[in-house]
């Protein structure tokens, strides 16, 4: 079994902080899975990068119990409120605010994916993007006559989502999002699912905000565009597979009706999975279980198979 409090040493997280430009400490903490509750690990990665071709000792972990792949320990809640208010963007495109590229690029990727799944859409409804940056994937909705809501934790990309494409997105985390019940035809969340500290409590602030036939639409990247690049990024709470994704859609009470690994939002950003997914009513605590332990020996060789040699290698961990 992985000893997740007994990996790295304090100071090592200290030093951490420093170098993504955190200028106080928090508190680290041990995490079980995401996905079963289990507390059972082996490591997959020790290694991250941190960005200026740097790499930090953060180990990525896969359960031993569902196969479900994760950043573990992770630091509290406030240090993700704190870095992604003011830090995230900064560090990734140096800037507070998106380059025109980037937003035509979301508005690209939210034309595609209207069209990719709009056989199962009604003709207009409600709209919310959790995770939305600029908001660019809304305006394609907006414009066909949805109703659109966005929220994102990163004020600058927000606000200029808000003043230049006046665009209804609140700044708040995803885990402290307030929004009416059953008011949403469909939720997406690309890519930002496998950023957030708490993925249950989010999915469950979802679920009550979905109509009685709401959509839920998940895409997951960071596993299959780590083992690509051939090195993890430290911004990455989980890794979402198509496997996992299915299991936390069902675990939170949707019926998963497609799930590729085609580009359906275009080429941009590789190593994209995509799951859509119904409202229906959620597995118990003993199924979910049950299908997540089934599944496991496939899950956990399929992603052994993915991230070995080349991660583990290029890290420095041990498969």
């Amino acid at each position: 079994m992985y000893q997740i409090t007994q990996h790295l040493a304090p100071d090592s997280f200290h030093r951490y902080l420093r170098a993504v430009g955190m200028e106080r400490d928090y508190t680290v903490v041990a995490h079980p899975c995401d996905l079963c509750g289990d507390s059972s690990f082996r490591s997959l990665v020790t290694e991250v990068d941190i960005g200026r071709g740097q790499r930090w000792e953060l180990p990525v972990v896969m359960c031993n119990s569902c196969g479900f792949v994760m950043q573990n320990p992770r630091f509290e809640s406030r240090f993700y409120e704190d870095y992604y208010r003011k830090y995230y963007r900064v560090n990734l495109f140096g800037a507070t605010e998106p380059e025109r590229a980037f937003v035509l690029d979301q508005m690209r990727r939210g034309d595609l994916l209207y069209r990719a799944i709009e056989q199962f859409l009604p003709d207009t409804g409600a709209l919310l993007d959790v995770g939305c940056s600029a908001g660019g994937m809304m305006v394609p909705f907006h414009k066909r006559g949805w109703q659109t809501h966005g929220t994102d934790p990163d004020f600058g990309y927000a606000d200029y989502g808000r003043r230049q494409l006046k665009l209804a997105i609140d700044v708040v985390s995803a885990e402290e999002m307030v929004l009416p019940d059953e008011q949403f035809d469909l939720i997406v969340i690309t890519g930002s699912l496998e950023h957030v500290y708490d993925v249950n409590r989010t999915l469950e602030i979802c679920r009550r905000a979905s109509r009685s036939n709401g959509l839920l639409f998940i895409e997951g990247r960071a596993l299959e565009s780590g083992a690509a690049s051939g090195v993890f990024s430290h911004t990455h709470r989980r890794y979402l597979t198509l496997h996992s994704i299915r299991l936390l859609m069902r675990k939170h009470g949707w019926t998963p009706m497609l799930a590729t690994s085609d580009p359906l939002c275009g080429p941009t950003r590789p190593g994209g999975v995509y799951v859509l997914g119904r409202v229906d009513a959620p597995l118990t605590p003993s199924a979910l279980l049950a299908d997540a332990r089934r599944g496991a020996r496939d899950e956990q060789a399929r992603v052994s198979a993915l991230v070995a040699p080349e991660v583990v290698s290029a890290s420095g961990g041990q498969p």
